[in-house]
């Protein structure tokens, strides 16, 4: 189990936070909460779809016994319950748990049959005769059970149904005139099977986020460079693939930057490692002021490079946002005296904008691209940005062309 602090781990980040302020309320920040919840459902799909089946045979098979051996139990109005809304609700929810991409629906679908679920048994047991409805009354408690175990529920939605049920029982008790001391006692069990279900689902719920936190941690820690705290090569290399096909997918650009400290060698061979080192910080804190967005990453590439990749950026934006990362860094005036090109700390900036609809290049095309474009900006005297597009690049260079 992971129980240092973020500092420690060498990563500052929305999870390493979480993890370090804990979750008491069995709740994550709220740029954490989506993503978990999402997570959450998709993994137990497959759990709940078989405990609904489960639960479904079971419903049906009692129901048939019922029928067969208590003939009174069936009603127009029971079966109506059990055939009309019971059974409906369970067919629809299984259906729905094969569609993967009907996710939110799902999930507000099986809130509700957890309710009918509740609900439907609670009425059921009530319409049964006086002599038979307290010796059914034992099932209502495995209901609440299923309700918090079987269905994949968070506590709190959990407990919501679980206590609507034990309201539910007490008022249709009340007007059916059950007697108080039997009512209460009824009651009283339902709202302990509550209370024990709650606390392990807490439990449950605890160690599930707690383990997400670390799984997730333990993927940023291989991600994200040590130093800087930024995502890493490997981090981009799999980022730009995914960026690459939703960019294709919506025709929309796809902009590249690599950003090279001037001269850094020089600059560590005058100052010291040490200063090297919080010089490569405090650049990347500069750096990562252009990527904001959702979609947009920023990165250490290696070394003293570091890439900035910006999702639907056109060629004229692209320029700005690159001039606007090298002024950020100037703006830092950290002194360099082995600089050729001025006595601060200065980057040059190379640029690539692509459309990846409309061009049958490689996605590893566009990082050969902006390295060119890297290349030129210090060939051409450095602390300046060169952007270029790939459709002028196809024309002015073969081996991008080649790719």
């Amino acid at each position: 189990m992971i129980t240092k602090r973020p500092a420690e781990h060498g990563v500052d980040s929305a999870i390493a936070r979480q993890l370090e302020s804990g979750f008491p309320w069995l709740r994550f920040r709220k740029e954490l909460e989506p993503a978990y919840r999402d997570e959450h459902f998709e993994r137990n799909r497959k759990f709940v779809r078989v405990t609904l089946i489960i639960g479904f045979l079971l419903s049906a098979a009692i129901f048939l016994l019922g029928r067969v051996a208590v003939p009174s139990v069936s009603t127009p109005l029971a079966d109506g319950l059990r055939y009309g809304l019971l059974t409906p609700a369970f067919v629809v929810t299984i259906a729905l748990s094969f569609l993967s991409g009907k996710r939110g629906l799902f999930r507000r679908v099986l809130l509700v049959t957890a309710l009918i679920i509740a609900l439907s048994h609670v009425a059921l047991n009530l319409m049964l005769p006086a002599e038979l409805r307290q010796l059914a009354f034992a099932g209502l408690p495995v209901v609440i059970v299923f309700v918090f175990f079987a269905l994949g529920l968070f506590l709190q939605t959990a407990l919501m149904v679980g206590l609507l049920m034990a309201a539910g029982y007490a008022a249709g008790a009340f007007l059916l005139g059950i007697p108080p001391g039997q009512l209460g006692y009824s009651v009283a069990i339902l709202l302990a099977t509550n209370v024990i279900c709650a606390v392990g689902s807490y439990v449950l719920e605890h160690a599930m986020r707690l383990r997400y936190l670390e799984s997730q941690l333990l993927e940023e820690m291989v991600e994200k460079d040590g130093l800087t705290g930024l995502y890493n090569r490997r981090a981009f290399d799999r980022y730009l693939e995914s960026a690459w096909a939703i960019a294709r997918r919506q025709r929309s650009p796809l902009t590249v930057m690599l950003a090279d400290i001037d001269f850094f060698k020089a600059y560590n061979d005058h100052h010291g490692h040490q200063a090297g080192d919080e010089c490569l910080r405090k650049v990347a804190g500069a750096v990562s002021r252009v990527a904001r967005r959702p979609l947009d990453f920023v990165g250490r590439y290696g070394g003293e490079e570091f890439i900035v990749a910006l999702f639907d950026v056109d060629l004229e934006a692209a320029t700005d946002l690159a001039e606007r990362l090298r002024n950020h860094v100037a703006g830092l005036r950290l002194p360099h005296r082995a600089s050729k090109v001025a006595q601060t700390v200065t980057i040059s900036v190379g640029v690539a904008v692509v459309n990846p609809a409309e061009t049958a290049r490689s996605l590893e095309g566009v990082i050969q691209l902006a390295d060119q474009s890297l290349y030129a900006a210090k060939r051409q005297g450095r602390n300046q940005v060169v952007v270029e597009e790939a459709a002028e690049a196809m024309i002015q260079t073969g081996v991008f062309k080649s790719l």
